[in-house]
């Protein structure tokens, strides 16, 4: 491993914590740390911006045993994707984050971003037909009338969903 000098050629004498730019990209809307090391195979004047994805980090610590070295952590998870489990890039918790195969992670993003574009144009066609929010069911987010109650769930419901989820509990129409 080659040796590298800080504070040299303005490197920074310590990492800082950042959010990527909103977009598209790799690595967009991360938060992430950033340090810059002094590599002199590097073109730009022996500088480089070294990035970590802060869910990276968390996941050595939350994902993986104590007891396993960290060599291996290291390999496995160079192998792998961090996956927030909710689709939300800077929730953090460490139940909501888990390492995953790169075509698994692929995978579970494409499903994600077909329900979200779904969901999108479901919204879309309520609004062009005069639906607002307060005609749809909390439970399934169709249009419905009328929308019921119950002590045995929180919002208002189609007949439906109200039946699935009122536990046994009165239902007020």
């Amino acid at each position: 491993m080659e040796t590298y000098h800080l504070r040299e050629n303005r490197v920074q004498p310590f990492a800082r914590f950042e959010h990527a730019k909103p977009g598209h990209g790799s690595g967009a809307g991360y938060e992430r740390w950033r340090s810059t090391e002094h590599r002199p195979h590097t073109a730009s004047t022996g500088r480089e911006d070294v990035y970590v994805a802060h869910h990276r980090l968390l996941a050595v610590v939350e994902c993986y045993s104590l007891d396993e070295p960290i060599e291996s952590v290291l390999d496995d998870l160079a192998k792998k994707d961090v996956h927030h489990r909710n689709g939300v890039k800077w929730d953090n918790r460490p139940e909501n984050i888990e390492p995953v195969e790169h075509a698994r992670h692929a995978s579970i993003t494409q499903e994600q971003v077909r329900a979200w574009a779904e969901d999108e144009k479901r919204e879309q066609r309520q609004r062009a037909a005069g639906v607002s929010d307060g005609d749809l069911c909390d439970g399934c987010g169709e249009p419905a009338e009328p929308l019921a109650t119950s002590p045995g769930f929180a919002g208002e419901r189609c007949l439906e969903c109200a039946k699935q989820e009122s536990d046994g509990e009165p239902i007020e129409v």
